[in-house]
């Protein structure tokens, strides 16, 4: 049921995405069943290919190794994330003490604090 709560042009366009929405899913479910019926292999021959050797079982095992994997991955990257924020974070401490006011010291390059680049001749 379409709600005119507001103005007709809004109505409107939530009718326009509910019919975009409905569209995409037939078309996805036809695209799927249009695939599996005029694939050029057996129905047995796209089991195999789908399910493997293993059969489902086996899909799901080799699914939740990725997972893990996928998991270890990401620990490892959030690991070396939040050491080098620290190494980050200890530097500048560094180099805040170094200049007592956060102007002396070197910069992140090596050259004095508080200049830039085109500063030192």
């Amino acid at each position: 049921m379409i709600e005119w709560r507001w103005t007709v042009g809004r109505a409107e366009k939530k009718t326009g995405r509910r019919k975009r929405r409905g569209g995409l899913l037939f078309g996805l479910v036809a695209g799927a069943v249009a695939g599996l019926l005029l694939a050029p292999k057996s129905g047995k021959e796209t089991r195999q290919q789908l399910l493997g050797d293993g059969g489902i079982g086996a899909q799901v095992d080799r699914i939740k190794g990725a997972i893990g994997a996928g998991k270890d991955s990401a620990g490892d990257q959030n690991e070396a994330l939040r050491r080098k924020i620290e190494e980050t974070r200890e530097r500048l401490r560094n180099q805040m003490d170094a200049g007592g006011n956060g102007m002396g010291g070197e910069d992140a390059y090596g050259g004095p604090a508080g200049t830039a680049s085109g500063d030192l001749s």
